[in-house]
C-alpha cells in the first residue's frame, strides 16, 4: 500500500486556552480539598460521599506526591519532549547548525517528566539540607543546586537562545522564564513558609498550590511557544504517515 500523508490541524492558542482552564480548576480543587482537610465539613452523607472528599484531599492536592497532579504534571512536561522531539528531527534531517541543541531541550524535559513522576529532585532535599544546613528561603534545600543547574543551562544555551527570531525568542524567554520562576523562586517561597509555619496547615497549603501552578503555567506557555514555532518554521507543520 502507498504510503499516505494526513496533515493534523492544531490551534496553538486554543490549546493554550484549555491548559489554562485545566490549571484553574486543578488550583481550586487542591485549594478546596486542603480547606476541607483543615476546617472539616459539616455535612457528610455517608461512605461514598467521605470517600470523594478523601480522594479530593489527596489525589488533587497540588504539594503531594504520587497522585492524580504528579501524573498530570509530568504529562505536561513529556509534551514537550514530544514536540521538541519533532523539532529535532527535522533539524537534523536539514543539518541544521544548532540540531544538537534541540536534542538537548527534548532531552531535558524528558528528564524532567521522569523527575516529576519519581521525585528525583525532592530526595536531595535531606542530603542537601545537611551539607548546609538550610532554613528559610532555601529549606527545600535542591533549589540550591537547582539554581546552579539553571545557571549552567543559561550559559550552554545562550547562542541557542540569541539566533533564534524575535517573536519566538520572546515567546521562548517568557515560557521559560515562568516555568523557571515557578519552578525555582516558586519552592523558595514555599520553602519560606514551610520553615516558618511548617507543611501541616492551610495557609502553607494554599502558598503551595499557587506555587505549583506557577509551575503549570510555564508549562502550557512552553507548549504554545514549541506549538507556534512548528506552525510557523516547520514546512509542513505536523504530519502523520500511514501505510
Amino acid at each position: 500500500m502507498a504510503s499516505q500523508t494526513t496533515t493534523i490541524t492544531i490551534n496553538p492558542k486554543r490549546i493554550l486556552i484549555g491548559l489554562l482552564a485545566m490549571v484553574l480548576v486543578i488550583v481550586g480543587l487542591s485549594i478546596w480539598g486542603q480547606k476541607i482537610r483543615f476546617f472539616g465539613i459539616a455535612d457528610i452523607r455517608g461512605p461514598w460521599h467521605e470517600f470523594l472528599l478523601d480522594q479530593l484531599m489527596q489525589n488533587f492536592y497540588l504539594d503531594a506526591e504520587g497522585n492524580i497532579t504528579t501524573y498530570i504534571n509530568a504529562l505536561l512536561l513529556f509534551i514537550p519532549a514530544l514536540l521538541l522531539a519533532a523539532i529535532s528531527s527535522w533539524k537534523i534531517s536539514v543539518k541544521d547548525k544548532f540540531r544538537f541543541n534541540w536534542v538537548g531541550l527534548a532531552l531535558i524535559f524528558f528528564f524532567l517528566s521522569i523527575d516529576e513522576a519519581a521525585v528525583i529532585h525532592e530526595n536531595m532535599i535531606k542530603p542537601m539540607r545537611a551539607i548546609v544546613g538550610a532554613e528559610g528561603f532555601f529549606y527545600f534545600a535542591w533549589v540550591i543546586p537547582g539554581m546552579v543547574i539553571v545557571a549552567l543551562f543559561g550559559l550552554v544555551y545562550l547562542l541557542f537562545f540569541l539566533h533564534l527570531d524575535r517573536k519566538i525568542k520572546f515567546l521562548f524567554f517568557v515560557s521559560l522564564a515562568v516555568y523557571i520562576g515557578g519552578v525555582i523562586g516558586g519552592e523558595m517561597i514555599s520553602g519560606y513558609y514551610a520553615s516558618l509555619l511548617g507543611q501541616k496547615n492551610f495557609t502553607y497549603a494554599v502558598v503551595a498550590s499557587l506555587e505549583e501552578s506557577i509551575e503549570y503555567i510555564g508549562c502550557s506557555l512552553i507548549i504554545y511557544s514549541l506549538l507556534k514555532y512548528i506552525e510557523h518554521y516547520l514546512p509542513e507543520g505536523i504530519t502523520v504517515k500511514t501505510s
